[in-house]
């Protein structure tokens, strides 16, 4: 019989019993390889739950699974997690090189401030603007870049690593990479610069102001140029040349090589390894191991191994001390109000300090031998008479000692300055040259020979003839 409902509908048949489904194991690999999970769905209807060798089946049969973390699945399998990803494996993540460095051994900023001391004074003449370097110093450590340490994902597949960079820099002017490129050297002494990535030394540093209270002392190892002037009380160095654009005022000046003073120097104390050009030298003490030349030279004190000459509209030597191993050239020397100017030709200016500074020697050594005489009479009257107890003996040893010290060093200044004299009187001397006037009021001493002008000298010559200055003409 069929029914029918109210509404005309059929009767549903009666329903089956439901399916049995067992638990569903899925695998899931995460993080570019280096994770594994497994998501497990519970079985219903009586279904079979996960077993460890359906979780080991799952992974490492079907997936392929390497490193299959044992203790956490067999606690997966006894308390299953449903519905949830458990992480059952975990590979190796790669570890990335590290980028190389440079570490300076140097300075490579500007300080721009006085140096300090630890006292607690400051010197406000070095404001640390430079660093100087010298051949073969270390200017850079170079760390080179490392290649890292792949990883493994859980396939057991390699994973690549990724090199590190680099340090960047770059080799500037006079610089070296040594042979295993883990240094940069100087190739010369200089100033080291450094701009964020080239190392330079530079032979020549410029500097385009005066030098004053906002440079301080300037001080190279190389060659410099001063497109100012250099100031009252501040100092310029440099191991090679020095050419100063502006005037030197009342400051101090040392070339090791060639200096060039466009615009002259006053009373300042100015040193060269090399020859010195100056456009005038007025109030200086002068040392010059080479050719020295000047417009004119008003009241200096000048020591000079070569030549001297004075050129130009100009041409003068007034007043002051000239000492001039060779020759001595101007068109005027002296002047008309007889101002006195000494001229020293054909010996050696540091022969000749020498030889003062021992002459100065010898009457201070003198006298102290002669304040220890009534001592050491005295004591060697109380020594001949039995006298003398501990603390007098001593005194007269020491004495005696002191004394024949002095004698001692007396006796070696008077024989060298006697090799000095000797040497001076056989030279060949050098000649005073005068293309105008030379004036009375000037001295000239050649060897051992002097003569002093007393009357103009117009043309002249003065060289050194049989033990006197003989006169000749300039040309």
């Amino acid at each position: 019989m069929n029914w029918q409902g109210e509404n005309n509908g059929s009767i549903a048949a009666p329903e089956g019993p439901a399916p049995v489904i067992d638990a569903v194991i899925k695998v899931t690999i995460k993080d570019s390889g280096l994770s594994c999970c497994v998501r497990i769905t519970p079985p219903s209807n009586g279904g079979a739950d996960v077993t460890m060798d359906a979780l080991m089946k799952a992974l490492v049969n079907d997936n392929g699974i390497k490193n299959v973390d044992l203790v956490k699945l067999k606690s997966l399998a006894a308390a299953p997690i449903y519905n949830d990803d458990v992480v059952v494996a975990v590979g190796t993540s790669p570890k990335n090189g590290e980028d190389g460095t440079v570490s300076f051994k140097v300075r490579t900023e500007n300080i721009g401030r006085p140096k300090e001391f630890e006292n607690g004074k400051v010197d406000y003449y070095d404001l640390g603007l430079i660093e100087n370097v010298k051949i073969g110093q270390v200017l850079c450590v170079i760390t080179p870049p490392t290649e890292g340490t792949p990883g493994c994902s859980v396939k057991g597949e390699t994973i690549k690593s990724k090199p590190g960079k680099a340090a960047a820099f770059t080799l500037g002017a006079n610089t070296a990479l040594s042979a295993d490129g883990t240094q940069i050297t100087s190739k010369i002494d200089g100033q080291f610069e450094y701009d964020g990535k080239k190392v330079i030394v530079n032979e020549t540093y410029t500097l385009n102001q005066d030098v004053d209270t906002s440079t301080g002392n300037i001080i190279v190892a190389g060659n410099l140029v001063v497109r100012g002037m250099v100031t009252s009380g501040f100092k310029i160095e440099a191991g090679g040349f020095i050419n100063v654009v502006g005037v030197v005022d009342s400051a101090t000046v040392t070339a090791n090589k060639d200096l060039n003073l466009q615009g002259g120097a006053i009373g300042s104390t100015i040193s060269c390894g090399g020859n010195l050009k100056s456009r005038f030298i007025e109030n200086c003490e002068v040392f010059v191991r080479g050719e020295m030349r000047a417009e004119y030279i008003l009241n200096c004190n000048v020591r000079c191994k070569k030549n001297l000459k004075t050129e130009g509209a100009i041409s003068k030597i007034i007043g002051g001390s000239c000492i001039v191993l060779q020759n001595v050239e101007s068109r005027t020397i002296g002047s008309a109000s007889g101002i006195k100017t000494k001229l020293e030709i054909g010996n050696d200016p540091e022969i000749v300090d020498r030889q003062r500074i021992l002459a100065e020697q010898i009457p201070e050594l003198e006298k102290q031998m002669k304040s220890l005489e009534p001592l050491l009479k005295l004591l060697h009257q109380l020594e001949a008479a039995n006298r003398l107890d501990e603390e007098k003996r001593e005194t007269l040893e020491k004495a005696t000692f002191s004394y024949n010290s002095q004698a001692e060093m007396l006796e070696n200044i008077k024989n060298e300055l006697a090799e000095i004299s000797s040497t001076i009187f056989e030279k060949n001397y050098g000649k005073v040259i005068c293309t105008g006037i030379m004036y009375p009021g000037t001295t000239v001493t050649i060897g051992s020979a002097n003569y002093t002008v007393t009357q103009n000298l117009m043309n002249a010559s003065l060289f050194y003839h049989e033990g006197y200055v003989a006169l000749g003409s300039a040309r």
